[in-house]
């Protein structure tokens, strides 16, 4: 009779790239990305994984990060002091020590499941997971347990999902590629947007774009556009490290760079993973006037249909953020959520039985946007 066991790990220490692989199959990507995360490191955020086995082979793995979550940080003014008063306070609420299972940087967060096993012995393993995943935020005194930036995708048992409440988090975009040239693609929107996208090309031939895996000699400004991005967004949860950007194109098969160039100055970078099925779009960032004045981003993204097209790829996916223009350009949004549980029952207890209070708590701060356009379909 098989066994089952479970350990938390730093990282994903003990597991091999052949482990990974198997319980996070391809086309997605978060094996090696979930590696090279791991390397890299985040700061403020320390890195862990709980694993079962069964007869000591591997066969769930939960991906997870704890970090304190200040709440002030996605905000300015009046709101912003507020908010840092009440973290004094009140910190399990306002600044609270979160463990969450998930991933700081994708499309989406997954869980690693091995392909091969039955319906019960994924049930057992993943109730050993979260019995462990429990202990773990007592021995840490964390406040809140979470499951963040999960979707439709992402295999979470549904039973799980009960036991949390649940908040709206930011949509991801996607836009099937299912034509043949620029022509086609254009001829799908309205005379008037059809427009206004020509208007934006006309700057085109101002922009020099390399298609590039070999980022060394752009490195430190790379790192100093994505910097600048981050520091303009008032949803960043977690600065990357610049190694991240470094060894990407090395750790992660089909990572590759747009470098976008005006006069020989480097203006804008596409970092972007593609594979026969999908490109997922991982960061654009811009130095903001230029950028603006060569509308950079909906040159991009006509650029990376244009990839799409010659690679026969069917599925473009555009990342979270800026959804009225993504809407714009064709794509519809595939809706995420957050599940999250308060450690002082108190607390949890005025949380499930309000949860609307939580959802316009969030949306005040900008956790999502207010228009989304959902896609259930595969």
């Amino acid at each position: 009779m098989s066994r089952l066991s479970c350990a938390c790990l730093p990282r994903v220490d003990g597991l091999s790239s052949l482990d990974l692989g198997r319980l996070f199959p391809a086309p997605s990507s978060t094996a090696p990305l979930l590696s090279l995360l791991q390397e890299a490191g985040i700061d403020g955020f320390q890195l862990l994984s709980i694993v079962v086995y069964q007869d000591e082979v591997p066969i769930l793995l939960l991906p997870l990060f704890e970090t304190r979550f200040d709440l002030s940080r996605f905000v300015k003014g009046w709101l912003k002091k507020a908010l840092q008063a009440a973290g004094r306070m009140i910190p399990s609420l306002f600044k609270p020590r979160i463990l969450s299972v998930g991933l700081v940087a994708g499309e989406w967060s997954e869980i690693g499941i091995e392909p091969r096993i039955d319906e019960s012995t994924f049930d057992a393993a993943f109730e050993m997971a979260y019995d462990s995943l429990q202990r773990l935020a007592g021995e840490r005194k964390c406040d809140i347990v979470a499951f963040y930036n999960f979707n439709q995708y992402g295999r979470l048992p549904a039973e799980i999902i009960k036991k949390f409440n649940q908040v709206q988090f930011q949509s991801c975009a996607r836009l099937p590629i299912d034509c043949n040239s620029m022509d086609d693609f254009l001829a799908r929107f309205s005379k008037a947007a059809r427009r206004d996208i020509r208007r934006k090309m006309r700057v085109s031939a101002d922009v020099t774009v390399i298609r590039s895996c070999t980022i060394a000699p752009y490195l430190e400004r790379i790192y100093a556009l994505y910097l600048a991005t981050v520091a303009r967004s008032t949803m960043s949860f977690g600065v990357q490290n610049r190694l991240f950007f470094e060894k990407i194109c090395e750790r992660v098969p089909g990572a590759e760079y747009r470098l976008y160039f005006v006069q020989d100055e480097l203006i804008a970078f596409n970092l972007l993973i593609v594979n026969q099925e999908t490109m997922a779009d991982k960061y654009f960032c811009m130095d903001y006037v230029p950028g603006r004045r060569y509308n950079l981003y909906v040159l991009s993204w006509l650029e990376n249909v244009r990839t799409c097209m010659e690679r026969k790829i069917p599925f473009y996916y555009t990342g979270q953020g800026t959804e009225k223009t993504k809407v714009h350009l064709g794509a519809t949004m595939i809706p995420g959520f957050v599940l999250f549980k308060h450690r002082r029952l108190a607390i949890d207890r005025v949380l499930m039985a309000w949860p609307a209070m939580s959802g316009k708590f969030l949306n005040m701060l900008g956790f999502w946007p207010k228009m989304v356009i959902h896609d259930t379909q595969h």
